[in-house]
């Protein structure tokens, strides 16, 4: 929480977390699978319950939140995007549990919601029409308007070194648009500078920012 709070002061457009449901299914927000690189515990999420994962330290005090304590914060303040981790481990109804959360705190045209298991999106398109979703990609396809097509999504979300113009203009003319990752260096700002996609998630947002604007 205290890295989403921090991106909030720096005056990022948006913060991004990732999602993985315990095994009493609540909605966590932790990046990895498994437990060992983040936190002091060890195994597998889904092991879990989210009351033992509570309890776990994730650094400098900081605890594994509840996807509801981030969507609380980010409210008003900042645009979410939840990165859904259903691959290669899937988790059964997490697509449901997540549009329920969203339209109980009234947060679906606040959130986007993306994923690399893109059947997931698929199904998050047919439950909430109203919400903003993306795919992921870490290498260059062959034909990325049609897989927005198939997928439903608006956002196109490869990486950064997996982009060029030449993408950016097929999207753009499927009526999507292009978001890069992990913009974290001079190699990647000046790709993004020649490719123009439409934004850019970064681990170092104020730098990366200022690089980019200069």
């Amino acid at each position: 929480m205290r890295s989403f709070r921090s991106a909030i002061s720096a005056g990022c457009d948006l913060i991004e977390c990732d999602v993985h449901l315990s095994s009493d299914s609540r909605l966590l927000v932790i990046h990895d699978h498994t437990l060992e690189r983040t936190t002091n515990g060890t195994g597998l999420v889904r092991d879990h319950t989210a009351a033992e994962l509570r309890r776990l330290d994730a650094g400098q005090g900081e605890r594994i939140p509840l996807l509801q304590e981030v969507v609380e914060l980010a409210l008003g303040k900042v645009g979410l995007v939840i990165e859904i981790k259903q691959a290669p481990i899937q988790y059964p109804g997490l697509e449901e549990k997540l549009v329920n959360m969203l339209r109980q705190l009234g947060a679906v045209a606040e959130c986007a919601v993306v994923s690399f298991h893109h059947p997931s999106i698929r199904a998050l398109r047919d439950m909430e029409p109203a919400l903003q979703l993306g795919i992921l990609e870490g290498a260059r396809p062959i034909d990325p308007a049609r897989m927005l097509k198939e997928s439903g999504a608006d956002v196109f979300s490869p990486h950064w070194g997996a982009t060029d113009p030449q993408l950016v203009k097929e999207v753009h003319a499927a009526g999507g648009a292009v978001a890069v990752w992990p913009v974290d260096d001079d190699a990647a700002v000046a790709w993004c500078k020649f490719c123009k996609p439409d934004a850019i998630f970064s681990n170092r947002p104020v730098e990366i920012g200022a690089a980019l604007r200069a």
